[in-house]
């Protein structure tokens, strides 16, 4: 169970409520150049995650990087196809429903990403709606593990950090960077591997199991009616 001082759920987006098909994109553009992810992640962190960017400018910074600027094309072509996929995503069955389900019960959701950020415009998806706070690291200048995008997060809610809780697949990013912030965590590792026993928080398998996890209701709201659920 999870502490009764929560008010709000923030979730990772890729891997826990959309879907991934084509996998991460440092793992994929690594896989296409032959090099180490780890070198194009750190890439695409400097050039595209923590501030927006072309397509072309950020290809030919991930490209160059790796001591391959004649693949700069290529890359491109990887990238804008990943970009599409971020502007019409496909959810996980449990998504929406779980959701639904949180917000009707009163609690608060934001959404926590780190994502490269394309300077076209492109239309926000539907199931952002249900969210009071989205916060992307190109937009707010930091990655998570990193505490400021934690941080951010936090002053966009009006929260503390004990009051918010994280949902993500990342046992790094998501899991640890909470902890060290303050936050509660939760892992869906729907993309990895779960982390070995004992577990430092609660694991899951799929998002549906997280509706058991949450206290009754948020931290100072009461409940409705005769007092039941």
């Amino acid at each position: 169970m999870l502490p009764d001082h929560l008010r709000a759920v923030c979730f990772d987006i890729g891997g826990v409520l959309a879907q991934v098909h084509r996998g991460f994109l440092a793992e994929e553009l690594a896989d296409f150049l032959g090099t180490d992810p780890t070198r194009v992640r750190q890439l695409l962190i400097e050039h595209g995650k923590r501030h927006r960017t072309t397509a072309t400018a950020l290809a030919t910074a991930v490209a160059t990087g790796c001591s391959m600027p004649g693949m700069a094309a290529q890359v491109e072509k990887i990238i804008r196809r990943r970009l599409d996929d971020m502007a019409n995503p496909v959810l996980y069955p449990d998504a929406i429903p779980v959701l639904e389900a949180l917000s009707a019960a009163g609690w608060r959701i934001c959404f926590l990403s780190n994502g490269i950020g394309d300077v076209a415009s492109r239309p926000r998806p539907e199931y952002f709606s249900y969210a009071e706070v989205v916060a992307h690291s190109w937009e707010i200048g930091y990655c998570k593990p990193e505490a400021g995008a934690f941080r951010a997060a936090e002053r966009r809610m009006g929260l503390a950090p004990h009051q918010l809780v994280s949902i993500g697949d990342s046992l790094r990013t998501d899991v640890l960077g909470a902890l060290a912030a303050g936050w509660s965590a939760v892992h869906l590792p729907r993309t990895s591997a779960p982390p070995p026993s004992p577990r430092i928080v609660p694991t899951i398998s799929s998002l549906s199991e997280l509706l058991s996890l949450m206290p009754i209701r948020p931290a100072g709201v009461e409940i409705q009616g005769n007092g039941n659920r």
